[in-house]
């Protein structure tokens, strides 16, 4: 059985020679050098969070709608599905098509998250101009 280039070389051999090979074509581009910073700060953030409406606000920060980070990792996800496709790999291409929909279902999965939160918050029966808001994290004055 012939050997590929992934059994003969170790993970991590081959992640550095695509850094190394990459390095040039990264350096074009306008990204930032940690794109997981502002991931890491709503990550940070979420310990001063003391309402649910303040963790719902850092999660959909974070991760919902089309400009946040898991949609936009699933479309580069998709991206890459497309490029492999393009070059003859359709087998990885699906693979990639395949974990972009993993991820569409975890973006499903926060919106009802964030939606059976902010329910379990609100008080629905009364007037929707006064919500009740229910504290999650500790108060000014609680013991610690």
């Amino acid at each position: 059985m012939p050997h590929t280039d992934h059994e003969r070389h170790g993970s991590s051999d081959l992640r550095r020679r695509s850094r190394r090979e990459a390095a040039g074509f990264l350096r074009t581009l306008p990204v930032s050098a940690d794109p997981a910073a502002p991931l890491r700060a709503c990550t940070e953030a979420m310990s001063a969070a003391s309402t649910p409406a303040e963790i719902h606000a850092l999660t959909e920060l974070a991760a919902g709608g089309e400009d946040a980070g898991l949609v936009s990792l699933r479309n580069l996800l998709r991206a890459a599905g497309t490029r492999c496709r393009e070059q003859g790999h359709a087998q990885l291409a699906d693979r990639y098509d395949r974990t972009s929909d993993l991820l569409d279902i975890a973006d499903r999965t926060l919106f009802q998250l964030g939606v059976d939160l902010l329910s379990s918050t609100y008080d629905t029966s009364t007037d929707p101009s006064t919500p009740r808001l229910v504290s999650v994290g500790r108060t000014e004055g609680d013991p610690t």
